[in-house]
């Protein structure tokens, strides 16, 4: 294939490898590696990605790919290459929204099931952190004690801390798929894995698709408009900070000037006072 393979951590690319019903089974091949759930839990359905809203007024929110298991627990992947604030916070908001839209006005709360919020990144998430996948839940810290009842779970996986040598885990393989950025490492990580072989083959299939590479670069463009007119805002922003400085530090010397010759000091204390000999 001569065309340049596209980035499987792009969330438009991620979201036609992993999101797309014919492709279920590389999906559950994934989660089967690390999420701790009974190999049957793993008979997917897929769900609408969009977040329901409570009210007009109610934040939105689209998430990656979302699925339900056999016995109804919701588990949300996101993927996120570039470094974004409060990612924590906006990763609790996705798996609040997701228990609350399970429940209607006189059900009980026994209908809410556990909800798996799993976010991939392109960067060091803890720096500092040796492991490359860490998974979070409710502990008392003093003595560890978990709290089962509470139906929330967190993985995060990161990609920038995965080891150069393979670990002999079925994860490592998929996260090497996942970082991937040549065919040579692509076919190596395939031969491996049957279901990693198919999310190459589809890869390649993607790249090839002259549809899917319009809507990858327009969306790519997208965010390059996005983070330059950001860049834009926060480069007019330190202008504007240093001119209003300039002017507030002006008008506070001259009011201290002010009220130092008030207070009876000549204009020569004030000068030596303020090192000017």
């Amino acid at each position: 294939m001569d065309k340049e393979i596209l980035s499987p951590t792009n969330d438009w690319i991620f979201k036609l490898l992993f999101g797309d019903e014919r492709n279920k089974s590389i999906l559950i091949d994934l989660l089967g590696s690390f999420v701790e759930l009974p190999q049957e839990e793993f008979e997917l359905t897929y769900l609408d990605t969009h977040l329901k809203p409570e009210s007009e007024d109610d934040k939105l929110g689209i998430i990656d790919v979302k699925v339900k298991t056999k016995t109804g627990k919701v588990i949300d992947i996101e993927i996120q290459v570039d470094p974004v604030k409060y990612i924590g916070r906006r990763l609790s908001f996705y798996k609040s929204k997701l228990i609350v839209e399970q429940i209607g006005k006189s059900e009980l709360y026994s209908v809410i099931q556990k909800v798996i919020c799993i976010c991939i990144t392109s960067y060091d998430l803890f720096p500092g952190e040796k492991d490359y996948i860490n998974n979070f839940m409710f502990y008392n810290p003093k003595n560890g004690l978990l709290f089962k009842d509470i139906p929330e779970e967190i993985y995060t996986l990161e990609l920038p801390k995965i080891p150069a040598q393979n670990d002999g885990s079925a994860l490592w393989d998929w996260l090497k798929f996942l970082k991937s950025t040549s065919k040579e490492e692509l076919e190596m990580v395939a031969v491996r894995n049957p279901e990693i072989r198919k999310a190459v083959d589809t890869l390649y299939e993607l790249s090839s698709d002259e549809q899917v590479r319009m809507d990858y670069e327009r969306r790519l463009k997208a965010l390059r408009d996005r983070n330059s007119q950001i860049e834009g805002y926060y480069q007019d922003g330190i202008v504007v900070g240093e001119q209003r400085g300039i002017v507030i530090g002006e008008q506070r010397g001259k009011q201290k000037i002010i009220d130092l010759l008030k207070s009876g000091k000549s204009p020569e204390d004030i000068l030596r006072e303020y090192g000017h000999n």
